[in-house]
């Protein structure tokens, strides 16, 4: 569970191309040319672990910030398979995020800059005709289309892309380091729908690039109250909702008819009739995970960004060569 967003440092007099922060070292103005991507692969944590990996310093205490992907590596040792929601999303063609890299070299420079934008209308498309992303088999094999990343692809640009600069940073050793700025993801919850998250202080890592790929992008900003309530939340809510039909086939207080030990029984447990006016009736609620005591708890603000408290987020996506309209 997660969001954010942040402000623009564009000075006026300075052309589009120059970025938004520098790793704090000042406002960067990337040079060189242009290489773009698409993500191939966004993954999420799915334990502490790779929380942590997934997580970068926002507010340069020393400390990774990732609490909303400690949240969803919570969710998915309880059974909730979020990653795999995302990597339908992305193989279907429902999530594309560009990468437009700029640098004069991949192994050192003081000038580079990543700007990730929000990607539509794959050519070539990413499912054939009737293609799923998962077959019929039991149990499923999910190879499915993913037509549209395999390194040449072409793309436009959303409309919902938000025109942000590029975070600004160093090349050092081969490994970028960029930041602050603004930069807008998407993920998927409840179904393979796109979430569009507006991150502020985003800061970016990446490593293994070349003109072709960038083996690792992991990208960490905060998310605002708003998009928390609005869009994560809700999403949550919309995954739940099928785990407690599969596990709970007769809803009727009490017990709700759910086979003991499971996940729809333990989701039901914890939120169902929780905060004070609602009572027991085999569903979640947007409004019964806001209330939650411990969802407060685990999705309390953790940073603060240009003097917002905020509630932070890291991914790490994988990228393959693409085409998309010139950014400067």
């Amino acid at each position: 569970m997660a969001s954010i967003r942040p402000l623009f440092c564009l000075a006026a007099a300075l052309p589009l191309f120059v970025a938004c922060g520098g790793d704090d070292g000042g406002t960067v103005i990337p040079e060189g040319p242009h290489y773009q991507f698409v993500a191939k692969k966004a993954n999420v944590p799915t334990n502490n672990n790779q929380a942590r990996e997934f997580g970068l310093d926002l507010n340069k205490d020393k400390t990774v910030d990732n609490q909303l992907g400690m949240v969803l590596g919570t969710l998915a040792s309880m059974g909730f398979d979020i990653q795999g929601t995302i990597d339908k999303a992305v193989a279907e063609g429902s999530i594309i995020l560009l990468i437009d890299f700029q640098a004069p070299d991949f192994t050192k420079t003081g000038t580079a800059g990543l700007k990730v934008l929000l990607g539509t209308n794959p050519q070539p498309a990413a499912c054939n005709a009737g293609e799923e992303y998962c077959n019929t088999a039991n149990p499923p094999v999910c190879t499915g289309c993913s037509h549209h990343l395999t390194g040449t692809g072409n793309f436009a640009i959303d409309s919902k892309s938000p025109d942000s600069a590029a975070v600004g940073g160093k090349i050092i050793n081969g490994t970028f380091n960029g930041g602050p700025g603004n930069i807008s993801l998407q993920i998927a919850l409840g179904g393979t729908g796109a979430i569009q998250l507006d991150l502020i202080g985003a800061r970016a890592k990446a490593s293994g690039i070349s003109d072709s790929k960038i083996d690792s992008v992991i990208v960490g900003g905060a998310l605002t109250d708003t998009d928390l309530n609005t869009k994560v939340i809700p999403a949550i809510a919309d995954q739940i909702a099928p785990i407690i039909t599969r596990d709970c086939p007769t809803p009727a207080v009490p017990g709700c008819g759910c086979t003991a030990g499971s996940t729809g029984k333990t989701v039901l447990d914890l939120f169902d009739g929780d905060i004070t006016g609602t009572t027991k009736d085999c569903k979640v609620s947007v409004d019964e995970i806001k209330g939650n005591s411990l969802i407060q708890s685990l999705l309390a603000p953790d940073v603060t960004i240009d003097g917002k408290m905020a509630l932070s987020l890291g991914i790490k996506v994988e990228a393959t060569k693409a085409t998309f309209p010139a950014q400067e």
